[in-house]
């Protein structure tokens, strides 16, 4: 049975990266195929009330895998990944990329992509609130 948290936090403008990982259209076969349902290209940037403990469940997508330069081109190694529902009804997979760099990736802070655009279903600006349920194996 998966396991379920749920996870608060609020709306927030990312630094783009998310946007160029989806504007490849080969990343985003890749991601369906993990997802096993169609995503919308773009991410929400999140950032959480507290900082998040992944699990043994979440699955690791190195940068390689996506493509033979992807780290030289993001400074992102890989990817953790882990399914979610998102307001209580959209399928999504949350991320959390792994890089190198002063600062690294923010523990407290998850990107979303989904099989729907949240800004504009959802109505969701900058700071507003946002409610995740994780759902890990």
């Amino acid at each position: 049975m998966p396991e379920q948290r749920d996870l608060s936090g609020i709306v927030q403008s990312g630094r783009g990266l998310g946007a160029g990982l989806m504007a490849d259209t080969s990343v985003v076969g890749q991601l369906e195929e993990i997802a096993g349902f169609p995503v919308v290209p773009g991410t929400l940037n999140v950032r959480l009330e507290r900082p998040l403990e992944r699990g043994p469940s979440w699955r690791y997508l190195a940068a390689a895998e996506i493509a033979s330069d992807w780290e030289a081109r993001t400074g992102q190694s890989g990817y953790f990944l882990a399914p979610v529902t998102v307001a209580g009804r959209h399928r999504g997979l949350a991320f959390q990329a792994v890089e190198s760099g002063e600062h690294g990736y923010p523990l407290d802070q998850i990107e979303l992509f989904c099989e729907t655009h949240l800004r504009t279903e959802l109505g969701l600006g900058d700071g507003d609130p946002i409610e995740v349920r994780l759902n890990v194996a």
